[in-house]
């Protein structure tokens, strides 16, 4: 446990954050406690939403008068929860069409490799917002639809980026001489994957998920200040006098608040700065795993050197003396 103390730490941290939005209904109020005015006794308006951070909203209110922490800890599960459903699917789907072409259709990977080489010149979040434009501004569209269609579209921008370190990595694993031997022998493909590549993709495919965990929490962000909320976004969902009438992120996972707010920045700062400050922490955790994890790995291609030899005999042999020869004639008449 303590060699992999970060890690636990921020698995700790992120599961607690996860469980704490899951039991939102238990606990948080179904209007997260909205207040868009504050009457004296007089009943003159004194005040009006976005309130300050205060000991009442430690995060302040945001335009709508809904609590900013509110909304963080109902938000939260499902920014984690996306982005861990969207790396998980990307390596497992890039690991299995990159296992595939390196031991079935290696004749693919030139035509593959060129292929994909396009995709590192184009930022991943403007193939997203290509890809999400589909969905975005057709309010008839069931969410679960939309929800689904843009879980693909991210998964499908990280896909080219697995399958070509999974390419790389089983090349350089099938030049082992361990793996070698066996085919010689007539192992077959599936036995030198169960015997021999899985161990190690159990332990690169842990790494890989973190990184492409990291990059999806990035990407969201990214598409959210833009205004691609997951699950679409509901016009007129903000309080205002903006023409056209601002939108609101459904679901209100936090890319969705970040980007909802942005134009607020001037007027009250607390409602996109907290969700940012919280964005970041979320992502150094998860960059704070992804170190230990990687310093971790870095000792894994010891495994593959050839173990020290034992020393079986402590007996040095000096000169031999003439006692210590014999004879063929000799040998020969003792057989005898």
């Amino acid at each position: 446990m303590r060699s992999n103390r970060k890690t636990a730490i921020g698995s700790a941290i992120l599961l607690l954050l996860l469980i704490a939005s899951l039991l939102y209904p238990l606990y948080g109020p179904a209007d997260y406690d909205k207040k868009v005015m504050i009457i004296n006794e007089a009943g003159k308006v004194i005040g009006s939403a976005p309130f300050p951070p205060s000991s009442e909203h430690i995060f302040g209110t945001d335009r709508n008068g809904q609590d900013m922490l509110l909304l963080l800890l109902y938000g939260a599960k499902f920014t984690l929860i996306t982005a861990i459903v969207v790396a998980f699917l990307r390596v497992i789907i890039g690991g299995l069409v990159g296992v595939f072409i390196s031991l079935w259709a290696p004749w693919l990977k030139k035509y593959v490799n060129d292929f994909f080489t396009v995709f590192r010149f184009v930022p991943s979040t403007f193939l997203g917002i290509i890809l999400m434009l589909p969905v975005m501004f057709h309010e008839e569209r069931q969410i679960s639809t939309v929800v689904v269609y843009q879980i693909l579209m991210v998964v499908l921008i990280g896909i080219p980026s697995v399958i070509v370190f999974t390419e790389e990595l089983t090349e350089e694993l099938l030049n082992k001489s361990f793996i070698t031997t066996s085919l010689l022998m007539g192992a077959s493909k599936f036995h030198i994957i169960k015997r021999h590549l899985l161990p190690f993709f159990r332990s690169y495919g842990i790494l890989f998920t973190v990184q492409q965990l990291l990059t999806t929490l990035q990407i969201t962000m990214h598409l959210g200040i833009f205004g691609f909320f997951l699950g679409g976004p509901t016009e007129g969902g903000i309080v205002g006098f903006d023409e056209p009438p601002k939108s609101a992120s459904l679901s209100n996972e936090w890319a969705g608040l970040i980007g909802q707010n942005l134009y607020d920045f001037i007027r009250a700062p607390w409602t996109i700065s907290t969700t940012i400050v919280l964005f970041f922490l979320v992502i150094q955790v998860v960059n704070m795993i992804k170190k230990e994890l990687e310093e971790k790995m870095a000792g894994l291609p010891q495994l593959t050197r050839m173990p020290k030899l034992v020393q079986t005999s402590t007996r040095t042999v000096g000169n031999p003396g003439p006692d210590q020869f014999i004879f063929v004639n000799e040998k020969k008449s003792l057989g005898s």
